[in-house]
């Protein structure tokens, strides 16, 4: 509620596009954002705000995605307004294991190795033009979605 709310203010005063950061190893945060929102991301911020030592960052380094939400897109609106279904296929993903959530629960080391490679593959496909566009969820398989992308 608050997002729509966010979103009404901001085209009412002419703004169409709002952008923030996440964890890309959040994947709640990236369903949000990527699939119930319609936002995009084509940016990858390597170690954003440096290693702290929040427990919320469980010394890992302070990787994000800066997402772009173009307020009043076809893609915004069909996701706000709950028309797409399901994730869409996309020619590129990136793989994240099923036990990354209890990995993190535990502060296991094996999340720095996801991290790392996970920051390689968005880096790659950002540098071809690609943009992550959603997050799909089975039983055993979490992967984000990208595809070329282009503002024209």
């Amino acid at each position: 509620m608050l997002k729509l709310f966010q979103r009404d203010e901001a085209l009412g005063r002419g703004i169409r596009l709002i952008q923030w950061t996440f964890d890309p190893l959040e994947l709640r945060n990236a369903h949000f954002n990527l699939n119930r929102l319609g936002a995009i991301c084509r940016e990858y911020q390597p170690n954003l705000y440096g290693v702290t030592t929040s427990p919320l960052h469980r010394g890992l380094a302070t990787d994000r995605l800066l997402a772009e939400w173009h307020l009043d897109s076809a893609r915004a609106v069909g996701a706000i307004e709950n028309l797409v279904k399901d994730p869409v296929e996309a020619p590129a993903r990136i793989e994240l294991p099923a036990e990354l959530e209890h990995w993190q629960g535990e502060g296991s080391s094996q999340v720095g190795v996801v991290q790392a490679r996970v920051r390689g593959e968005f880096t790659k496909w950002f540098a071809k033009g690609y943009a992550a566009v959603g997050l799909r969820t089975t039983p055993g398989n979490r992967a984000y979605l990208l595809t070329p992308w282009s503002d024209f």
